[in-house]
């Protein structure tokens, strides 16, 4: 009896699986709902249940069913994978990992688990761990188009947009029309310098998904790196209509309005993304710069300060903008993070902005002021501190013997090393690096390096203690002929000569060289600058 029994469990249930596999779900689900309650103990139905339930994106449903079924027959992976897909229907992405981590136990190379909980680990905030199974769901199926496009969102989160283009660039092989995969490959373009490509690519995915707030947001932010302003307001404003909750369309609109010179209007902006989503801590900044330029202090102190709360590391600068708005003394320099984050997401574009737009000529300026105090050299220990994409290397390798260079942002230092004129490029802060060349270094040269810093005594010493007898430092910087430094309202500092002649003697140097000179253009006019040449005693 119990032998006819059991194959009478299989028959129904194979029915119910033949009316779900031919689309007939109602009846799947009433055949299924049948062999639940007279053989409550047989797995398969409530596994079927589960599925009807994800079909329908009812994940609470669903993983209901699941549990039922995983208690039955714990070591199932199909069930651990449906299971996992039900909880991230219902937003609970470290249970959904669980459950794929389960998956990955019992079958090591199960390419979508791999897949699902790179997805699940990103939402998690673990960018690493996450990578690192994206690219094992693709190393098991090339084909897997989500893996690759989760994978293009990963490597541009961790600002490697080469990479995260190539990867987008794959999964749109294999799903040539998909609005997601399109954004984040717009997104990598732009974050390359490809503004145009970026906006061709991104404008597809609008197209395809009208409704989609950040690919609106993003072609509005490629719209406004290329001076597009109308058209970046008209998909800003878009967005937010699209998804009035979605806290980074109103940033964008917010940075529109600031670029159309509307503060009121971008300062309104920047209440949405903050009221949106509190923890998003470049809103605050944003909104701290918005009314610092609206002459409100006092509610600009309180927005920096929320920002500095939220990142204590200061990538954005608040602590600058907090001084400018009168809530804090200026800093001795500014924050470390800041400065690597800002030369790593500009170093794709830094040469045709700081030439092209704003007329630099640091390098230049440098290289006629160490002309005219060493005259003809050649053969010498040179470091170029603070080289960023290595602008000056091309005034400093002809005096070098040896050339070598170092910068805070990993990105500069990936795009001065494909100029080929360093022998060594390292990534670091500039005085903990001439501290650890003692007595080694001919000159050290640092081309626009000083306006990041207000106090000049650690960089004066630094560079004294790597120098040999005699040796130089040549600089560029900013003149102020009010005070020692003072930070301006470009979030750079500023130095007067009698500082700087001060503060070189007592490192023991000898200004050989102190004179005026224009570096850079700010807003179409000339950056009142200096440039010096200090030998060392």
């Amino acid at each position: 009896m119990s032998g006819h029994k059991e194959k009478s469990v299989a028959e129904a249930f194979a029915e119910a699986m033949n009316a779900y596999q031919n689309g007939n779900g109602a009846e799947a689900r009433r055949l299924a709902k049948r062999i639940a309650d007279h053989h409550p103990t047989f797995g398969g139905a409530h596994y079927l249940l589960g599925l009807l339930s994800l079909d329908r994106a009812q994940g609470k449903q669903a993983a209901g069913h699941l549990a039922k079924a995983i208690t039955i027959t714990p070591r199932q992976p199909v069930l651990h994978m449906a299971m996992g897909r039900a909880l991230e229907l219902t937003g609970d992405n470290a249970e959904a990992c669980l459950h794929f981590r389960t998956v990955l136990g019992l079958m090591p190379h199960h390419a979508e688990a791999h897949a699902r909980l790179g997805n699940g680990l990103r939402l998690l905030g673990k960018r690493d761990e996450a990578m690192a199974h994206c690219r094992e769901a693709v190393a098991q199926d090339p084909a897997h188009a989500d893996a690759w496009n989760s994978l293009a969102g990963l490597l541009q989160e961790s600002g490697r947009p080469a990479e995260a283009a190539e990867a987008a660039r794959k999964a749109l092989a294999l799903r040539p029309d998909w609005p997601a995969a399109l954004n984040n490959y717009g997104v990598a373009l732009k974050e390359l310098g490809r503004l145009t490509e970026a906006a061709v690519i991104l404008e597809g995915a609008v197209d395809l998904r009208p409704s989609h707030a950040g690919a609106r947001a993003n072609l509005a932010a490629v719209y406004r790196a290329l001076d597009r302003l109308a058209d970046a307001r008209s998909q800003a404003e878009a967005a937010t209509r699209a998804d009035p909750r979605h806290a980074e369309s109103w940033m964008e609109l917010g940075l529109v309005r600031q670029a159309l010179k509307h503060s009121d209007g971008a300062a309104a902006a920047f209440e949405r993304a903050v009221a949106a989503k509190p923890d998003l801590a470049k809103a605050w900044f944003c909104l701290g710069e918005a009314r610092r330029q609206q002459n409100k202090p006092d509610l600009a102190r309180k927005a920096y300060g929320r920002y500095l709360a939220l990142d204590p590391a200061d990538h954005c600068g608040a602590a600058l903008g907090l001084a400018l708005a009168g809530g804090a003394n200026a800093p001795a320099k500014a924050p470390e993070a800041y400065v690597r984050e800002l030369f790593d997401d500009y170093a794709e574009r830094f040469d045709d902005s700081l030439v092209g737009k704003l007329e630099y000529r640091a390098p230049t300026v440098l290289g006629q002021a160490l002309a005219e105090v060493l005259g003809p050299v050649s053969g010498l220990e040179v470091v170029d501190i603070g080289c960023g994409t290595g602008l000056a290397a091309p005034v400093l390798k002809p005096l070098a013997g040896r050339l070598d260079g170092v910068d805070l942002s990993p990105a500069m230092i990936a795009k001065a090393a494909e100029r080929g004129l360093y022998d060594h490029l390292e990534t670091g802060d500039v005085v903990a690096y001439l501290e650890s060349r003692p007595g080694s270094v001919d000159l050290v040269a640092a081309a626009d390096v000083l306006v990041y810093l207000g106090d000049l005594e650690p960089i004066f010493a630094a560079a004294a203690k790597a120098l040999r007898d005699g040796g130089t430092l040549a600089f560029t910087a900013e003149r102020n002929d009010d005070r020692a430094w003072v930070l301006g309202p470009t979030q750079r500092y500023a130095h007067s000569v009698p500082y700087i002649r001060a503060h070189a003697e007592a490192a023991g140097f000898t200004v050989a060289l102190l004179e005026d000179a224009v570096t850079r253009h700010e807003a179409g006019h000339p950056v009142p600058g200096l440039v010096a040449v200090l030998r060392k005693r």
